[in-house]
This record gives C-alpha cells, sequence and structure tokens, in this order.
C-alpha cells in the first residue's frame, strides 16, 4: 500500500507575511515612481534655471505625450518676445528645374487677417504660434535634435501648416519642400532709445510628404 505523499502547506502566519512583504515592495516602487514623477514636472513647469536646462533631454521624453502640462510655477508669464515665423518654398517647374521662393511672412499675413477684425479666427491667433512653441520646446535649438517621442510629431505637424499655406498661395503638389526660420525680437523698454536686436533661428529644408497635402 503506498505512503501518501504530504505536502507542506504554507502557514497562515507564512503566507501573512509574504503578501506584507510584497506590499511593502510595490509600495516602495510606488513612491519612488511618484517622486520622480514630481521632480521631471517641477522641472517641466518651472522657470527656465541651470537644472531646467541640464536635465532638458530626460525631463522631455518622461513628460511628453502624456504628462504634459500647459501651465507654468510662478503665472502669469507674460511674454518677453516677440517672433514671426517666415518660410521658403522650393516648387518643381513644367521643365523640371527647382524654383526657389522668397521668405513668405506667415505670422505677418495672420496678423493682417487679426487687425480690424472683430471677430478674428482663433487659427491665425494662435495655430502658427502655438505649432512653433511646440516644436522649440520638443527639440535643442543647437542641433535641432527631438527631445523625447513628441519631437518627430511637432516636426510634422509645423511643416503640414507651412505646407497648407503655400497651397493657399497657389502652390500644388509639385511643392517639393519647405524651409521655416523664425525672427525673435526681444520686447524692450518703452523709453529706449535704440531697439532690441533681432536674431533668426533658420532650420533646413524638409521634403513634402503626400500626407501633407491632405
Amino acid at each position: 500500500m503506498d505512503t501518501p505523499i504530504e505536502t507542506a502547506v504554507p502557514s497562515d502566519e507564512q503566507r501573512s507575511t509574504a503578501v506584507r512583504s510584497i506590499s511593502a515592495l510595490f509600495a516602495v516602487l510606488a513612491i519612488l515612481v511618484t517622486l520622480v514623477h514630481v521632480f521631471f514636472v517641477f522641472l517641466h513647469v518651472a522657470p527656465s534655471n541651470t537644472l531646467s536646462q541640464e536635465y532638458r533631454k530626460p525631463t522631455g521624453t518622461w513628460i511628453y505625450p502624456y504628462f504634459e502640462q500647459n501651465w507654468a510655477l510662478f503665472a502669469p508669464n507674460p511674454m518677453s518676445e516677440n517672433f514671426r515665423l517666415q518660410a521658403q518654398s522650393r516648387i518643381r517647374g513644367a521643365d523640371g528645374s527647382v524654383v526657389e521662393s522668397d521668405w513668405s511672412d506667415l505670422t505677418g499675413n495672420d496678423l493682417e487677417h487679426i487687425r480690424g477684425n472683430p471677430y478674428p479666427s482663433k487659427a491665425d491667433q494662435n495655430m502658427i504660434r502655438r505649432a512653433w512653441s511646440s516644436y522649440a520646446d520638443a527639440h535643442e535649438a543647437k542641433d535641432e535634435s527631438a527631445i523625447g517621442t513628441r519631437g518627430p510629431l511637432t516636426q510634422r505637424y509645423l511643416r503640414r501648416i507651412v505646407v497648407h499655406r503655400f497651397q493657399d498661395a497657389g502652390a500644388d503638389r509639385r511643392l517639393e519642400s519647405v524651409r521655416i526660420r523664425v525672427a525673435t525680437t526681444p520686447i524692450g523698454k518703452p523709453d529706449a532709445k535704440v531697439g532690441p536686436e533681432t536674431s533668426y533661428r533658420t532650420l533646413g529644408w524638409w521634403e513634402t510628404k503626400p500626407d501633407d497635402f491632405r
């Protein structure tokens, strides 16, 4: 007759200890993740400083695209500079030659639609400004490298806006590429005798994609 095999059954005290250990481990992990999240959110919304600049890339990787914040500490934060977004186009002619346009002032065109209009379009007021701000926040100014996963998305969005503007001006699918530059002028003092100097940030040529024309 076979002898039944006895299996060791953990006691209630042993199970309770294991549950408490696992719960404590998860609690510690949750606290660490929360502290890291609060740290990066603080760097994201705080005014620019040495620490936020040093950790800009890790902050962008953590924040975008799921934890983006549209507020800032110590608000309100009035604008300290004006910018105008300008664009060029390259269009291939019927003979195969490529014609490069002069710079078009897209911001200036929007301002013309706003001035004197009692009900200006939200697109005229905000589209280009927010598209550029999103791009600038998601890219390094020195080499235009993306910060986090949101960089390519902001580039595509900005490129499509520019392509549509050239389409509205008469360009068709022969539009091969566009280039953007931003003229930034600090807001000077009202009594200043010499106006502030304008700086330019010029991006490289972006080839158009079929989706840009939709």
